[in-house]
């Protein structure tokens, strides 16, 4: 009995050492294959780096990068046309540097025991290296502007114009197209970085609605109203081209005000405009925008023949010339205005042309909005106090005279 339990014993003891003397033996092997080189077991995108010294993991993650990216073309497409951008185009590159380093570094970051044991481990386990790509985000956006840039249009307008036998055209408007580069950018990225050949990335530009649609203007069957007024060529007649071009194809909504001063905005030299005789204080004096206020009298008197509601208005100092006596209506930047209403259930339309030296401005609208009533002025009273009136006549009858307004104007200052 004594001498079985000391055979076992022996038989315990000589085990144990085998297996300590083939551990020494392993690890031994293990660290001495392992010496300034990838310790064994590790691998990257799907090849074994072990037993490689820096420059042949160098040399792979090279030539592992170069094959990748020459397959890494951006293939862009809207429609039937199409965009490439080259991965030297984005300066597209692997992280080369930051991988030879953490392959090398598997199993030499603790302490000589904790290394032999890591070599241990990941020689039976192995050890994957993550290979990433970079490329410069600033080019490739530049890259998709210049696609952005052929994709992009702006939104056009629904508009109205006059056909030559003078009837009315409806011109459609146009829906803009706009392309958001930023997320197509974010898309790319996760594969740009992980070496994914991108896929064909169909271009899906967001619609621009244009500030006016074709319903807007489908009611709109008319001439309601039209006023002219001439002037002479130089630079007050360069002034009102400029104010009365803001004027045209203005659409007016039903039930809104309508604000000159917003529309045409200030009168200042980086606008374009001149020095003209401007009235001041009474006086007749030269200053930027001179001539605006025939096209805002010129407006004024069309929107009172179109049977529209004037909120908003100033006479002159004394009467203009362009236009009788109280149916003028001065402007100045930030001090004058005028304004009118579109009462009517439907919208109106404004165009402002000028033909030679004559200004004409159009109120075009849904006839019905005037139930068949034709709208005339009427001056009363003497040039320097005139009392001005609405006359409504349907069928060759008056149905109604609204008073408009009583001007009080004073002769010229010297």
């Amino acid at each position: 009995m004594h001498s079985s339990l000391s055979t076992g014993k022996i038989v315990a003891l000589s085990t144990f050492f085998f297996c300590l003397l083939i551990g020494i033996i392993g690890c031994v092997s293990v660290s001495t294959a392992n010496k300034d080189r990838v310790i064994m077991g590790v691998q990257s995108m799907g090849a074994s780096l072990s037993g490689m010294k820096k420059e042949d993991a160098r040399h792979f993650f090279e030539k592992t990068a170069e094959n990748r990216i020459s397959q890494m073309a951006i293939l862009l497409q809207y429609g039937e046309k199409t965009w490439t951008i080259k991965p030297e185009e984005i300066n597209l590159h692997g992280n080369i540097d930051g991988a030879v380093e953490n392959a090398y570094s598997i199993g030499r970051e603790g302490t000589a025991l904790e290394n032999l044991m890591s070599q241990l481990k990941y020689a039976i386990t192995g050890r994957s290296v993550e290979f990433t790509a970079d490329y410069d985000r600033q080019l490739l956006a530049n890259k998709l502007q210049e696609v952005a840039n052929a994709v992009n249009a702006p939104p056009v307008n629904a508009s109205m114009d006059f056909q030559p036998d003078g009837s009315l055209r409806h011109i459609p408007c146009v829906v803009g197209k706009t392309l958001d580069t930023k997320s197509i950018a974010d898309a790319l990225e996760p594969q740009l970085l992980s070496f994914q050949h991108p896929k064909i990335v169909v271009l899906e530009p967001a619609d621009q609605p244009p500030a006016i649609v074709d319903a807007d203007l489908a009611p709109i069957d008319s001439v309601l109203a039209s006023y002219t007024t001439d002037f002479y060529y130089g630079d007050r007649g360069d002034n009102i081209m400029i104010a009365a071009s803001h004027l045209d194809n203005i659409l007016v909504r039903s039930n809104t005000v309508f604000s000159f001063n917003n529309t045409v905005g200030q009168r200042t030299e980086s606008a374009g405009y001149k020095d003209a005789p401007v009235i001041i204080d009474g006086k007749t004096e030269q200053d930027v925008g001179g001539g605006v206020c025939q096209v805002s009298s010129t407006l004024y008197n069309a929107v009172l023949l179109a049977g529209l509601t004037p909120t908003l208005r100033t006479p002159h100092f004394f009467p203009s010339s362009y236009c009788p006596p109280g149916r003028d209506a001065t402007v100045a930047d930030g001090l004058l205005d005028f304004q009118f209403m579109n009462q009517f259930p439907h919208n109106v339309y404004l165009l402002a042309r000028t033909y030679g030296s004559s200004l004409t401005i159009y109120v075009l609208g849904a006839k019905s909005d005037l139930q068949g009533n034709t709208i005339s002025l009427e001056n009363e009273g003497s040039r320097m106090h005139p009392t001005i009136y609405r006359i409504y006549t349907r069928n060759g009858e008056v149905i109604d005279r609204e008073y408009m307004h009583t001007d009080s104007y004073d002769t010229p200052r010297t």
